[in-house]
């Protein structure tokens, strides 16, 4: 094995940079080039590689998003084009690639492995909602990003005596509102639509009454603004609707974020290495281990990963 490649795909989470710092720290060991396919998947179509270097990369490990950018490309779930990309892998001269990102991603690794081609996939998402693995890559720094503003909005809210139904990111998953809510003492935390609950939540705000109040609601669950017009037209209560959105993907990763990383970047490659192939990398009891990405994808087993 001479030559890898790696692209960071779907949404930008912090921690990308780690890993593909450790991916390329731990191919230098072996003597092997690693090359960054730019704005994902589409990257590889357009055959732009870029060589990465380990002194570059050490620069940026505590930078978020992702030096390589990514970009959603949906027409690569065709077979034409995922047999092209193959082509193209094998026309560089590439003998195995790594995928960052999240389910999408994984998806597209899970198609180049099935086509033949070596793939080692890193959970790269701050929605947390890969299942069979504790936590994905970004989501550490995600919470505390959330945690942070809600903070600043506290004190606001205290003074004036307001309402806020603040919607954080997560899609279909509600480990950001759970973990961020418990954290910060929120009034009610709606993770999910069976969360939702008008009565319940009049009766919380009709409760503290004339005191500041926050909601966390997760964005697959109800809307800031869709909260806000729900308890207006039953109560003469005022809400108002935040969303914190990509301020969540933003800033430095965080310690954990950085450290996960940089071994899930080094365990990829050494996965590769040792001849395995469509492979996902996930968290469990606090140590990295592999899972096949077809039962990861397969299955629904995705529970909150609460923070106790």
């Amino acid at each position: 094995m001479k030559k890898l490649a790696v692209i960071t795909s779907g949404g930008d989470s912090p921690g990308m940079n780690a890993a593909l710092f450790g991916a390329v720290k731990e191919a230098a060991q072996h003597e092997i080039q690693v090359f960054g396919c730019v704005n994902g998947y589409i990257g590889i179509m357009k055959e732009e590689f870029i060589l990465l270097a380990e002194t570059e990369l050490s620069k940026v490990i505590d930078v978020g998003g992702t030096v390589l950018g990514t970009q959603r490309f949906p027409e690569f779930a065709e077979k034409d084009i995922q047999t092209k990309a193959v082509e193209i892998l094998k026309k560089h001269a590439i003998d195995g690639l790594v995928v960052i990102g999240g389910d999408g991603s994984y998806q597209g690794a899970k198609a180049l492995a099935q086509l033949g081609f070596p793939v080692a996939a890193i959970p790269g998402t701050i929605d947390n909602d890969i299942s069979l693995t504790d936590i994905t890559l970004g989501f550490h720094t995600a919470v505390e990003n959330a945690v942070d503003a809600i903070d600043k909005i506290k004190t606001s809210a205290a003074s004036h005596k307001h309402i806020f139904g603040i919607e954080v990111m997560g899609r279909q998953a509600s480990d950001i509102a759970i973990w961020a809510g418990l954290a910060t003492a929120a009034d009610g935390i709606i993770g999910t639509s069976k969360d939702w609950n008008l009565e319940k939540v009049l009766e919380i705000i009709k409760r503290s009454a004339g005191k500041s109040q926050i909601f966390i609601l997760a964005e697959g669950a109800i809307s800031a603004e869709k909260f806000k017009t729900e308890i207006e037209s039953h109560s003469e209560f005022k809400i108002h609707p935040l969303v914190l959105g990509h301020i969540q993907r933003g800033g430095k990763p965080s310690v954990t974020d950085r450290i996960m990383g940089i071994q899930f970047g080094k365990q990829s490659v050494k996965t590769l290495l040792e001849g395995r192939s469509g492979i996902c990398l996930a968290v469990l009891d606090n140590r990295i281990v592999e899972l096949e990405l077809a039962e990861v994808l397969s299955s629904s087993d995705k529970k909150p990963f609460l923070p106790f």
